[in-house]
């Protein structure tokens, strides 16, 4: 794949990166605010909390950057083209494109878009590419002194997880680091990839071998829960139980059976192994090249000078958000996205300098 061109490192002591899913907060806060209506008695809840969740994550945390990468339209189409059922239980339609049917979802994501604009948020998009990929690529061309949060609620999004990498579930709200990542799972931080590799992945309908789960690779392999392992020791191990049974003449283990032979109820036949790894490693990341442009033409481009806070005053009082911040006097409300603004200025000036 090929790589971003090297980046024009800003030298301060730490950056401090904040990479947001654009899609997952935008439909939690779209889905899940039954109560957020002006007082048009018209729904807002997308916009309402996507600037209010992005504002209390500023506000708490010193950002010198922040980027907010969305689903395009056909995002994931990379994926299908390999594996046809590729979140086929989502209704994903990679022919006709992938927008909201609802109207007025559509319409206040693309106002979500507008605010960010003038807040001097840094949006990537991409037709074919998933929000997902550009998190991934992003982590991988970090500066050395940067740390990153990642905002997120999808759980493929923790095999990014590093010592300077950590992200905030939006579900949970709480933060996922190296050192509190095994408190809530049962597996090894990086055994996620492997294991969605061999179980496959529900959420985004990739069939995994026959009868293999997690709890069932856990069983016979615990050491999936204490270190790193790889699938060509998972296989070793299958083969030294299988002989062990034949030996005290017990009957082969199925599961065991159905990974040495890479049994699956998938499309993907005996090269489900190759596939799933493409579909779920974020080490290698899917994008084209024309996506990975749009990222690095966002990563430390100066942004433009029309950008103006004044204007997310106006589009408040349209979209009539502003009776939801009646509790903030707007100039509060909005200081943590002005200090951000100010940081991005220092930032551009050090870096053309």
């Amino acid at each position: 794949m090929p790589k971003l061109p090297p980046r024009n490192g800003v030298r301060i002591e730490r950056i401090n990166t904040l990479l947001v899913d654009g899609n997952a907060l935008f439909k939690r806060g779209y889905h899940g605010s039954h109560d957020a209506y002006n007082k048009n008695r018209e729904h807002v809840g997308g916009i309402y909390q996507f600037i209010t969740v992005l504002r209390m994550l500023i506000k708490d945390n010193v950002y010198h950057r922040v980027y907010v990468m969305w689903d395009g339209n056909f995002s994931g189409k990379l994926r299908y083209d390999i594996y046809k059922d590729y979140k086929s239980g989502r209704g994903k339609n990679y022919e006709q494109g992938t927008e909201p049917e609802d109207k007025l979802e559509k319409l206040q994501q693309f106002k979500v878009k507008q605010y960010l604009y003038h807040l001097s948020i840094r949006q990537v998009e991409d037709e074919v590419v998933e929000a997902d990929d550009y998190i991934a690529l992003y982590c991988q061309e970090k500066d050395d002194n940067e740390d990153i949060t990642i905002v997120t609620s999808d759980r493929d999004i923790c095999q990014l997880i590093d010592t300077d990498i950590k992200i905030w579930l939006l579900d949970k709200r709480m933060y996922l680091t190296v050192d509190n990542y095994q408190e809530h799972f049962n597996h090894h931080l990086r055994n996620l990839a492997l294991l969605k590799v061999i179980a496959g992945d529900n959420s985004d309908s990739i069939v995994g071998i026959k009868g293999v789960k997690e709890r069932t690779l856990l069983k016979h392999f615990p050491f999936i829960a204490e270190r790193e392992t790889s699938l060509d020791e998972i296989l070793t191990e299958s083969n030294k139980i299988q002989e062990e049974r034949a030996s005290n003449k017990k009957k082969p283990l199925s599961a065991l059976t159905n990974l040495l032979e890479a049994n699956t109820d998938g499309i993907q036949g005996k090269q489900i192994y190759e596939i799933n790894r493409q579909l779920v490693d974020l080490t290698t990341p899917m994008l084209t090249d024309t996506g990975i442009q749009h990222l690095y033409d966002v990563i430390d481009t100066p942004l433009s000078t029309d950008r103006e806070i004044k204007e997310v005053y106006k589009m408040l009082e349209r979209d009539g958000v502003q009776d939801m911040i009646q509790e903030y006097h707007m100039t509060d409300y909005f200081l943590p996205f002005k200090k951000l603004i100010d940081r991005e200025k220092r930032m551009t000036k050090t870096t053309t300098t």
